[in-house]
């Protein structure tokens, strides 16, 4: 499903990544886990095509990124891959189900597709009741899986998460980590995730050890 080759990276003087290779297959939960400062976002930022790489190549499905126009790449990314964030940033005027729906209307769904989807995804997650709620209404843990919803609207290839259980509270995490193989289990869904959560870490299928911008232990 991914497919990084000699990524490299540097801000100024200082080198981030220093040829970072990975790969990731189809159904598979990856973490990157390691210290602050190892260069696990940068990686997770230049993965989903977030940022660009000084030098290498990140092939996502079959297609390599690097050789991608920027409009291109904009459709490529609305269509094949998911985000979810530590904050979940969902757009506060807007209710559960709009949020939901904001990617696919993106990428030209109808309305009456969007929201289909987004419903059975809402439901799926366990707030068929709050499709109405604005996220002020709403718990951190809710907000957050309205944000997987949001993630996985369009059927992506593969979501990247950045600590996605970062803002929430033991029970609430735990709930996150267990939709995540749920949802793996179900749709043979990827994930690559950087955590420093343990628990998260220890349920994933692989955990990718990261120091100094690079890839030290599988």
């Amino acid at each position: 499903m991914l497919k990084a080759l000699n990524i490299q990276k540097k801000f100024g003087n200082l080198h981030i990544l220093k040829g970072v290779n990975l790969e990731v297959n189809k159904g598979e939960i990856v973490a990157i886990v390691g210290a602050s400062g190892a260069g696990k976002s940068s990686l997770l930022n230049i993965l989903g095509t977030l940022d660009k790489a000084d030098s290498g190549q990140v092939i996502i499905d079959g297609i390599d990124t690097s050789a991608l126009s920027s409009k291109q790449l904009s459709a490529f990314r609305n269509h094949k891959i998911g985000f979810i964030f530590q904050f979940h940033h969902l757009l506060v005027e807007f209710t559960a189900l709009e949020n939901v729906c904001i990617p696919a209307y993106i990428a030209g769904t109808s309305k009456a597709l969007a929201e289909k989807r987004a419903i059975e995804l809402l439901n799926k997650l366990g707030l068929g009741e709050r499709l109405h709620h604005k996220p002020a209404q709403l718990s951190g843990g809710e907000q957050q899986r309205v944000a997987v919803a949001r993630a996985l609207v369009n059927s992506p290839a593969l979501i990247f998460a950045d600590e996605p259980s970062g803002n929430l509270d033991s029970n609430n995490a735990r709930e996150l980590h267990e939709l995540f193989l749920q949802l793996r289990d179900e749709f043979n869904q990827t994930f690559i995730i950087v955590t420093h959560n343990e628990d998260l870490a220890n349920l994933s299928d692989r955990k990718v050890l990261m120091r100094d911008g690079l890839i030290v232990q599988e």
